[in-house]
């Protein structure tokens, strides 16, 4: 998740991004697994994508051309097969070894919640092809590349963009109020792809960028949530005026008593909400607003 410097990460702002406790696994079989009747045909790569035990997306691609056989969803086929691609070129030999393949992925988190199943698969693809997962990303996605790194840490970022490159530091970020933040899914995905795209075609005056570095180091290091909130407050401020987007609180929780903060993408997937009411308060009020997917700082950021 992306704390702070949304969108301004893109143009060499500071950002502070935290890794969450969730993730995603894969297994690969080259050759049919013992004792496992798959189906699978000669030269074929048969997908699974599994979450709670259940499979929601499965797809075979003929290999090593990498063409779409069949499968339950066109356009998330068309995604795997275009980062397939491009591992395969950043790396041929590893779909070259005349034995049919199996990939199974299995998601700790829905995928409609947007907390990273795309930058931890090009992570865990990046794994399997041995290559490096940045340039993958690169060659297939728009933005800052933010979530490859949290993909592969263990720890809160600072992630900052210098001439193209990536500046990845572990940092600290634990406040002592952490019991009085929580992260809270909007109900609404949001599609990173299309916002980013309309940002950079924006070609706003991007001034702001230290302020909002300099906010992220701030909120890195507040010592109290009234502090915390004033800095979320005017990051949203800032953030809003650029994007010419209402911020999230005053389009649809005026009423909170503290502050929401957007993550990633304005518009959809999880908001971080702090207030003197804590958790379970926090948990309330956004159950009467027919919310109910929350969680409480250490049961989602990994430290």
């Amino acid at each position: 998740m992306l704390i702070t410097g949304e969108y301004l990460v893109m143009q060499g702002a500071l950002a502070l991004a935290v890794p969450t406790r969730f993730g995603q696994g894969m297994d690969v079989y080259h050759g049919i697994p013992e004792n496992e009747n798959t189906g699978i045909q000669e030269r074929v790569l048969e997908w699974r994508s599994y979450y709670k035990g259940e499979c929601w997306f499965e797809c075979s691609f003929l290999i090593p051309d990498l063409q779409i056989l069949k499968t339950s969803n066109t356009e998330k086929a068309g995604f795997i097969l275009k980062l397939l691609s491009e591992a395969n070129k950043l790396n041929p030999d590893t779909l070259n070894d005349g034995h049919p393949i199996l990939v199974e992925t299995r998601l700790e988190f829905s995928p409609d919640w947007g907390l990273g199943s795309s930058s931890t698969l090009i992570s865990l693809l990046s794994e399997w092809f041995d290559i490096d997962p940045q340039k993958l990303f690169r060659k297939t996605q728009q933005g800052s590349g933010y979530d490859i790194a949290c993909a592969r840490s263990d720890t809160p970022i600072w992630y900052r963009l210098v001439l193209g490159s990536p500046i990845i530091q572990p940092v600290v970020f634990n406040p002592e109020f952490n019991d009085r933040i929580a992260f809270v899914y909007s109900g609404e995905k949001q599609d990173s792809a299309v916002a980013i795209s309309t940002f950079l075609q924006k070609n706003k005056n991007l001034d702001a960028r230290e302020r909002i570095s300099q906010i992220g180091r701030d909120i890195g290091s507040a010592g109290n949530l009234d502090e915390f909130n004033s800095l979320v407050n005017e990051h949203e401020t800032i953030m809003s005026e650029i994007l010419e987007l209402p911020k999230v609180k005053e389009q649809r929780f005026p009423d909170f008593p503290g502050s929401i903060k957007s993550l990633g993408a304005w518009g959809g997937d999880f908001i971080m909400a702090s207030s003197e009411i804590g958790y379970n308060g926090i948990l309330s009020y956004f159950s009467r607003k027919g919310l109910h997917t929350a969680f409480a700082f250490d049961d989602i950021v990994r430290r």
